[in-house]
């Protein structure tokens, strides 16, 4: 590794140790502010090193002997790399927002929001060191961002979606939100599931990993928008019979409640409504067939759910129609 490489990642790390350090600091002013400040001057000197290692292309210093600013050092590499950088360049603007533009914020609570995108920040950025620099933090520190607190956790998404509460807000602030779901819609269209920030919860697991479609889905309380969600689990699930696999439990009746309802004629009207090439033949008969053997997207509903006996009936997944549109044309609007 060049020697400038090397001086500009440990000064990186010693950014980001800072970070953690004093955002765990129980009495703190200007936490986020400061915080903020740190880990985009982390990042900054990262990317740097990862272009001068890399990209010898982009010249770092200027003619006028000033460095790339970071702007242009993340969006370069991202350039670079591409579409698995995209959520980390996403999260990385809305704190660089946020850091150009603190005078505008305060007096206003975002914690929840900027305590899960500067988690999502420092996770993204022990990844992206592992990852190019074979260096693992969380193994020279055994740091966590989850320090102990007098308040419990509260999801952004649950933040988010308080409208009553945002409606209240400055401009500022209303304009800063809108452009996290702006971030979040584009990361979804593009078929990214890495989110720009973590969501915290009561659970038997360390950190609840949801998707961009999940936050959408929750901010803007429309539910259609989430591919699969039962009860608590709020991310999509495969359905499986293999002794190996990981158990979950999940009551019968909310399995018929939440993802199996639809009947099979069910299926077949809104086919009529929704394809115009559809017709109720040998061809959509073997389709189904093949459907039925799909766990995740039919199960049967019997008498003695306890014994599984009796008469049962066959319910399915809304996901059906994901598969039956690879055989049938969509009716135009």
């Amino acid at each position: 590794m060049k020697p400038i490489s090397e001086a500009l990642i440990e000064n990186s790390k010693s950014a980001i140790i800072g970070c953690i350090e004093l955002h765990n600091k129980p009495i703190f002013s200007y936490r986020y502010e400061i915080c903020t400040v740190l880990c985009i001057n982390g990042w900054e000197l990262i990317l740097k090193a990862f272009i001068n290692e890399n990209l010898d292309e982009f010249k770092l210093i200027k003619k006028d002997g000033t460095t790339k600013t970071f702007e242009e050092c993340l969006s370069y590499v991202s350039q670079n790399i591409g579409k698995e950088f995209m959520h980390i360049e996403e999260n990385l603007k809305k704190l660089y927002e946020f850091r150009c533009h603190i005078i505008h914020f305060y007096k206003e609570n975002l914690d929840a929001v900027l305590y899960s995108v500067l988690h999502k920040s420092i996770l993204n950025y022990n990844d992206f060191l592992k990852g190019n620099f074979n260096t693992d933090l969380s193994q020279e520190t055994h740091l966590m961002l989850l320090p102990l607190g007098f308040k419990p956790f509260i999801s952004p998404v649950d933040f988010l979606s308080d409208e009553s509460a945002i409606s209240q807000s400055s401009k500022s602030i209303q304009a800063f939100i809108k452009s996290i779901v702006s971030s979040t819609e584009l990361l979804n269209d593009a078929g990214i599931k890495d989110s720009i920030f973590s969501s915290f919860k009561i659970a038997a697991v360390n950190e609840s990993r949801i998707s961009n479609a999940d936050i959408i889905a929750g901010i803007t309380k429309d539910h259609s928008k989430a591919k699969l969600a039962v009860n608590a689990i709020n991310q999509p699930v495969n359905i499986t019979d293999e002794e190996s696999a990981k158990k979950i439990r999940i009551e019968e009746d909310s399995l018929f409640k939440t993802i199996y309802t639809l009947k099979y004629n069910d299926i077949t009207q809104k086919a009529r409504e929704m394809y115009s090439d559809f017709k109720q033949n040998p061809k959509f008969n073997r389709i189904m067939k093949g459907i039925k053997e799909n766990p995740n997207l039919r199960r049967k509903r019997y008498l003695d759910v306890v014994n599984k006996s009796g008469t049962g009936q066959d319910f399915y997944s809304t996901e059906v129609f994901t598969e039956l549109n690879k055989y049938y044309k969509l009716k135009e609007e």
